[in-house]
């Protein structure tokens, strides 16, 4: 059976002038192709993402996002809005260094691709890294929690992962948009998207598999 965990975010909390930092834990349900591979989601977010040219920066394996890539180091993936576009404030998505290895789905040469659920992320997709040249005009036409394919280099295993993001975004220019939620595969192997579960729930199994589900407690 597929183990499914969820990305711990720091949260600061301010009581009597002290700082406390707890670690909130969430996730959603997410599909494994391998039994031994763990598969990592960011529970709800619904990140909302500024139209300007820093837009937010995304650590994927630590949860952290910022408003600059100075406040978030290792940062994996940053919507923004491309001030210098035709029309202005276009979006666009960067990944930071090449080295990393950072880029999203393509549905072909680059333009992002919007997966739906059932799609497979994984070393045999084709990858964009482009950023101000990206075409992203199928996220611009405005889309309800589609899903962008991803891979990343997790800098706590020192390999490349694959996973999903969960955006919304609006007409004619992708602003407003959010970010909804990801999720990966741990192990450098392919994931397939998964439907989001509303009701809070693990499961063992796939979309109503054989495997047994429990509630979380509230």
């Amino acid at each position: 059976m597929p183990r499914i965990h969820a990305v711990s975010t720091p949260v600061i909390c301010r009581s009597g002038g002290k700082a406390l930092r707890f670690l909130v834990a969430t996730a959603i349900v997410a599909h494994s192709t391998s039994a031994a591979a763990a598969i990592i989601c960011s529970g709800p977010r619904d990140l909302a993402v500024p139209q300007d040219g820093e837009g937010l920066y995304i650590n994927l394996v630590t949860g952290e996002s910022g408003f600059s890539e100075g406040q978030v180091p290792g940062f994996d993936f940053d919507p923004y809005a491309q001030q210098t576009s035709t029309p202005p404030n276009q979006l666009r998505f960067y990944w930071g260094s090449a080295s990393n290895g950072g880029a999203g789905v393509a549905s072909s040469g680059d333009q992002y691709a919007v997966l739906a659920a059932g799609a497979e992320v994984g070393p045999d997709s084709s990858f964009t890294r482009a950023g101000a040249g990206g075409d992203t005009s199928l996220w611009q036409a405005g889309i309800a929690g589609g899903f962008l394919g991803a891979r990343f280099q997790n800098e706590n295993l020192g390999l490349l992962n694959y996973g999903w993001i969960r955006l919304n975004t609006s007409a004619p220019i992708g602003f407003p948009m959010a970010v909804l939620d990801w999720c990966y595969e741990d192990d450098g192997s392919a994931i397939t998207i998964a439907p989001p579960v509303q009701n809070d729930i693990f499961c063992d199994g796939f979309d109503g598999g054989d495997g047994e589900c429990t509630a979380l407690p509230p």
